[in-house]
């Protein structure tokens, strides 16, 4: 386990006092609320691209969820490589060690800068990434000049994720949900523009929305680097400069991103796998298919909220030296998100039908995305206990038991689940939901267990 050691805060591990339930409720939820807005504005994008193309007809939904797929694999890679910048961050204010978050952001933005060239490098043959994965034969071109552009916006995207984090283990989230909700904003007037050819604009379809995408994350890259060039303390936090080529900080926050990477990365593949199986049997699942799950990435923007919240708070714990705070902090987390899911899913399966609407008029889509939605809304419950957990030891630090709970839950249970009955057997989306259910239950069961014995003996993580 790598973190920042800040002064010692008393004798032993229970010398510190804990905190009230009351206060980690407070505190979490204050936290939680601007990054679950941050969070949702990232996917209402891709919520919105979704519409616009919906619009057009099946064929232009299945371009986005065919180019989408890649980038977002590994859009989300990236991040989680990123991830030790929060977790240094939060036990590095915890202990008082301001500057020492100066030093995580600067790593950060370094590793982000560099992975998102290569990746958009990676997504320049995009054509014949659709072809690899063997996606139906009419979304190879639409789909293609789509990734082409979506993978230009993956640097600004990753560096934006780097500010955001430092922000968020300072205890400072607003400034990035009001630059990702007025993100949303643009992204939306460029879609009106680029895809259905308004303001004298050709109607570009999926390569519209990819466009509008990518304009806007650069946009948010702009504004949350000038916020932090211009914040009234940033000489406190030593934020600049801006990148860091210390070599000691980047081998911290790689040591803690690259199995979190591999595990975020192992479950998005498992989701999207899904996304490309249902494209196995046909448009019309393929449509479906990612209509799904993209509304299931927006609700879990919920889940990412208390998730980073539970990872700040209990790094904030470990920086405190507090085993009291530190249990605390993440179970109260756990209880909130289970509230929230079950909330979400009972509207989910009252709305299914409205929802459906929203994504697709098609009338072969539309039977098939409202049973998926009704049953996506158990999903919901388990995904968000699992992420919430994650978040508590990413927040510990504790990345290599979790790697592993995640690589037996997605990549053993939940792909071949999904193959034998989804594919194979030909039961289709409600199938493959079922699959990505199962694969959900068992990360859930894992990391419940490993966080329950982690705080029970947490004099390590000081140590």
């Amino acid at each position: 386990m790598t973190s920042f050691r800040g002064p010692a805060t008393g004798g032993g591990p229970e010398s510190v006092p804990t905190l009230p339930i009351a206060y980690h409720f407070r505190r979490t939820i204050a936290l939680a609320l601007p990054v679950m807005a941050a969070r949702a504005g990232l996917v209402i994008m891709f919520t919105v691209n979704a519409v616009f193309c919906g619009f057009q007809g099946t064929g232009a939904l299945a371009d986005l969820g065919a180019a989408a797929i890649p980038q977002v694999t590994l859009m989300v890679v990236g991040v989680g490589l990123l991830i030790g910048t929060i977790i240094l961050t939060a036990q590095a204010a915890g202990s008082g060690n301001h500057a020492q978050c100066g030093a995580a952001l600067r790593g950060g933005l370094t590793i982000a800068f560099t992975i998102g060239v290569i990746f958009s490098i990676i997504l320049l043959p995009a054509e014949e990434l659709l072809r690899l994965f063997q996606q139906p034969e009419s979304t190879f071109a639409g789909g293609g000049r789509a990734l082409n552009i979506l993978g230009y916006s993956l640097p600004a995207i990753l560096m934006f994720s780097a500010c955001s984090f430092f922000l968020e283990g300072i205890n400072r989230p607003l400034p990035g949900m009001v630059i990702a909700l007025t993100g949303n904003v643009i992204n939306l007037v460029l879609n009106w523009v680029f895809v259905l050819g308004n303001l004298g604009a050709p109607e570009m379809g999926a390569a519209g929305s990819a466009l509008a995408t990518t304009i806007t994350r650069w946009c948010m890259l702009i504004a949350i680097a000038g916020y932090l060039l211009t914040m009234h303390d940033r000489a406190k936090y030593a934020v600049i400069p801006w990148f860091s080529f210390d070599l000691a900080i980047l081998q911290r926050l790689m040591v803690l991103g690259l199995p979190l990477a591999f595990a975020i990365g192992t479950e998005t593949a498992c989701f999207n796998l899904m996304i490309y199986m249902a494209g196995w049997l046909g448009t019309t699942e393929l449509a479906t298919m990612y209509a799904t799950i993209n509304f299931t990435s927006f609700v879990y923007m919920l889940t990412l909220g208390l998730s980073t919240a539970a990872s700040v708070r209990v790094g904030n714990a470990i920086g405190r030296r507090s085993a009291g705070d530190l249990r605390r902090a993440g179970w109260v987390a756990v209880a909130v998100e289970f509230a929230v899911m079950c909330l979400m899913a009972g509207v989910t399966v009252l709305l299914a039908p409205k929802i459906a609407g929203a994504y697709s008029q098609d009338p072969l889509v539309l039977p098939l995305l409202t049973a998926a939605l009704s049953l996506t809304s158990l999903l919901f419950i388990v995904d968000g206990l699992q992420g919430v957990l994650m978040g508590a030891l990413r927040g510990a630090a504790d990345t290599l038991i979790p790697t592993i709970v995640y690589v037996v839950s997605f990549a053993v249970v939940g792909i071949p689940l999904g193959y034998l009955i989804g594919f194979q057997q030909g039961a289709g989306v409600p199938a493959l939901i079922g699959s990505l259910i199962a694969a959900l239950v068992v990360a859930t069961l894992g990391l419940g267990w490993r966080f329950h014995w982690l705080s029970r003996r947490p004099e390590g993580l000081w140590r």
